[in-house]
């Protein structure tokens, strides 16, 4: 199975990509959503939030995480930053090796990482095959992210550089999607990109023995489950 880091900056688009490869039928963990999933209302660490962080945290209408109570709290403190990371992180990473190893035991050849920080955690760097890093101009991020967030100028130019720069993160990547332009000229970035990672010989060795392995898998379970009917 071929590990694929998918990342870029905010506004950069990054999320038009990974709902494409997941429309084709490409398996994407999606970091951002995994964030989510593991804060909502009573789980672990929604009461390690509320515990640490007070009950501001929590919207008293829903009882979900207030976000943008936190996201102040931690924008410019570095120390309350971490311990929130300490909070969930290894609840994130429990969930996305678990999400990872239902896809290597159903067979899939690609599996693609949605993770916003792939260089900045240096946690799943190592670990990725290829890295598509997806970029834009800063003023196409700004004006998206003034759109999206109801950000002005001044803040969405600080969420910008409150990031690794753009440019050190190409640099890092094996492939790097323009997505300046429409969205039919991105999605034909990312058509080339995968048709141009199964192209190495290691890709059809990779296949075969996928193949192979699912062949004995299925006929042991035919085996087995002939032998469990004959003592029945």
């Amino acid at each position: 199975m071929f590990f694929i880091g998918l990342t870029g900056n905010i506004g950069t688009g990054k999320s038009t990509v990974s709902k494409y490869l997941s429309k084709q039928n490409i398996p994407v963990i999606d970091s951002d959503q995994i964030a989510r999933d593991v804060v909502k209302p009573y789980t672990k660490c929604w009461h390690a939030i509320r515990e640490h962080f007070g009950e501001e945290a929590i919207n008293v209408t829903d009882g979900q995480i207030n976000r943008n109570y936190l996201a102040q709290i931690i924008f410019n403190n570095p120390d309350e930053r971490r311990i929130l990371n300490k909070i969930t992180h290894p609840e994130i990473q429990k969930q996305t090796f678990i999400k990872t190893l239902y896809y290597w035991l159903t067979f899939h050849t690609f599996v693609v990482f949605d993770i916003p920080l792939l260089f900045e955690a240096k946690i799943y760097q190592p670990l990725m095959n290829y890295i598509i890093v997806v970029k834009c101009d800063e003023s196409e991020q700004i004006r998206r992210i003034k759109a999206r967030n109801g950000y002005n100028d001044e803040e969405a130019s600080s969420r910008i550089g409150s990031q690794m720069s753009l440019n050190e993160k190409c640099k890092l990547a094996n492939f790097v999607i323009d997505n300046n332009g429409t969205i039919e000229q991105t999605l034909h970035q990312v058509e080339e990109i995968f048709h141009q990672m199964k192209r190495p010989r290691t890709f059809y060795i990779l296949r075969l023995l996928l193949i192979t392995l699912y062949g004995l898998t299925l006929f042991s379970l035919i085996k087995l489950s002939k032998f469990i009917y004959s003592k029945l």
